[in-house]
């Protein structure tokens, strides 16, 4: 069973620096389209790459770069233009080439393009070897464990995979040169445990790295990881007043994740004096009212964090009602949508208001990693849709799904188990 961790890369722009490119209009003309012209060469030897392949995404077209290394794309509009290049014995990259207005008042001005476009060959080979420490402290080889070795984004796919051995050895064949790589290991599952490799990153090539190098690489040494952490079990729908709120979890749990400071209860937007404990196993935690008891006919929010004594976490997100306040819940919305706006920059929700009073929205979030919704945000009755930048969300989160739960005049919320689910794709 592989994990796959996403890591940052280190040198991304050993591309770009070696990008030139020039715009020009040699007749200043009124003209709302330009030309692009494309110019391949080598990165090292700087020489003209002929006959390579040139697709334009835009255009939705290929041609074949002719003997200098030239394509030439005519009639191209305002904006971004993505172009794919691939020539047996290099490295596929994808590249953008911005066309930018330059005129004046009403006038518009396109100015054509030229841009060199750098390609890298490959053959660069790399071996190494994926070891991990057991319980009795012996170094043993991982078999069959996924090996990454991540390129610059510039590269089509930026990343390439290796399998280890029975003897944890693996390698790559066909790396590009002149680029830096980073080779890793996300998590592994060895004997129902986890183990991850993220801490021992091996940063291997760059500008010197050429065709026909042979790499060995470091040692990567994978740690043993944060079992994972479930919610087993909560009593939210059977309580009454005199019932101490109860969530269990499948992991012995960090006491100091277990405080007031961390576990809140409110009713109506108001937090409500509770007191905070950890079972005798330490799986499960215990929330009771300081006045002994909760009200009737009252709803509640409690949201809190846990974390495993071996330093997993997960967040917790939630409501329940005692007595009839749950036939006095608003409805749920309708129509909930998640999707990115026309450029692709922020993630929109959007949705119809249920009839009733309704004072706000909670927005809740449950990520692909995630085994329970957390709270996000609150908005008023919307007039515009509700806007989430993607970026704050961690590198590993594949996609996300979100509940908008309606709260009425008297603080009560929606109930969650009818609530409908966005999920979008990140």
């Amino acid at each position: 069973m592989n994990f796959k961790l996403p890591v940052t890369l280190l040198a991304a722009g050993s591309f770009m620096v070696a990008c030139e490119s020039t715009v020009t209009n040699v007749n200043d003309e009124a003209k709302d389209k330009a030309t692009i012209t494309v110019r391949i060469v080598d990165n090292h030897s700087g020489e003209a790459v002929a006959n390579a392949s040139v697709y334009s995404v835009v255009d939705d077209e290929s041609e074949v770069a002719d003997e200098l290394g030239l394509s030439v794309w005519e009639g191209q509009v305002l904006g971004d233009h993505a172009f794919k290049i691939s020539k047996e014995g290099y490295a596929t990259i994808l590249t953008t080439v911005a066309l930018a207005e330059q005129g004046q008042g009403n006038v518009a001005r396109v100015g054509d393009a030229i841009v060199d476009i750098p390609m890298f060959k490959t053959g660069v080979a790399a071996k190494g070897v994926v070891l991990y420490t057991d319980e009795n402290g012996n170094l043993k080889p991982v078999k069959e464990a996924t090996v990454y070795a991540k390129l610059p984004k510039i590269f089509v796919p930026s990343e390439v995979t290796a399998k280890t051995d029975k003897n944890g050895e693996y390698s790559f064949e066909d790396l590009p040169e002149g680029v830096a790589v980073e080779i890793y290991v996300g998590q592994e599952a060895i004997s129902s445990k986890i183990y991850t490799g993220l801490d021992d990153v091996k940063a291997i090539c760059g500008a010197n790295c050429r065709e026909g190098d042979q790499i060995n690489v470091d040692i990567i040494k994978l740690a043993l990881g944060a079992s994972p952490l479930i919610k087993i079990s909560d009593n939210l729908k059977d309580l009454d007043s005199a019932s101490s709120v109860s969530i269990t979890y499948s992991a012995e749990l960090d006491a100091d994740s277990v405080t007031n400071d961390i576990w809140t209860v409110t009713t109506g937007g108001v937090k409500v004096l509770t007191e905070v404990s950890l079972s005798k196993d330490k799986k499960t935690i215990s929330i009771t009212p300081y006045s002994e008891k909760w009200s009737k006919n009252s709803s509640y929010s409690v949201t809190g964090r846990v974390v495993s004594v071996d330093g997993a976490s997960l967040n917790f997100a939630s409501s329940f009602s005692i007595g009839d306040a749950a036939a006095e819940r608003p409805d749920n919305v309708k129509d909930l949508k998640a999707a990115f706006d026309e450029d692709d920059e922020y993630i929109v929700l959007s949705w119809k208001e249920p009839k009733g009073n309704i004072s706000k929205y909670n927005i809740y979030a449950r990520e692909n990693n995630s085994a329970d919704y957390a709270f996000v945000d609150s908005t008023l009755a919307p007039d515009a849709d509700y806007m989430i930048d993607p970026m704050d969300y961690d590198e590993d989160v594949t996609s996300v799904k979100f509940v908008v739960l309606p709260v009425n005049a008297d603080g009560v919320e929606a109930d969650i188990s009818k609530a409908k689910v966005a999920e979008i794709k990140l």
